[in-house]
């Protein structure tokens, strides 16, 4: 075989294996971009199910609070846990780019003025309580 003859094996192998590997380099590269998106897709649905579980926890433990009976005393451990889910809602709110909401929210914990009226707007800006839940909720019967 002379050097002619490796010449032409050399330039037949290169016709055929360089565009097969321009096309595995390409392949795996819309592999990686794909395994990205879906890794920010899980990460995005993550930080959302965080925030409402923040949210149906403050909600849940403030109503608790609110409804008890007039008589009953909250131990330390029991306001600890109140106001420990609130301040996890406003946390969350502000990890989640809601800042006017955890704005709101935090002055309402903070001063324990218009909390229920805070948690309808955060519910309603999540998306977790429709406008109209909220505002029939809010009028007194007649």
């Amino acid at each position: 075989m002379g050097i002619q003859s490796l010449a032409y094996v050399t330039a037949c192998a290169t016709l055929i294996y360089g565009p097969a590997t321009v096309l595995l380099w390409f392949e795996s590269r819309q592999d990686r971009v794909q395994r990205q998106r879906q890794f920010q897709q899980e990460e995005t649905d993550r930080k959302k199910a965080e925030l409402h579980r923040a949210f149906y926890e403050a909600w849940g433990y403030w109503n608790g609070h609110r409804e008890r009976s007039l008589g009953s005393k909250v131990d330390a451990s029991q306001s600890g846990r109140i106001f420990e889910a609130l301040i996890r809602l406003e946390c969350q709110l502000r990890l989640n780019d809601y800042e006017k909401e955890a704005n709101n929210f935090g002055f309402a914990i903070r001063t324990l003025e218009n909390v229920d009226e805070r948690l309808g707007e955060i519910g309603v800006a999540l998306g977790l309580v429709t406008r109209e839940y909220r505002q029939a909720s809010a009028q007194p019967l007649k």
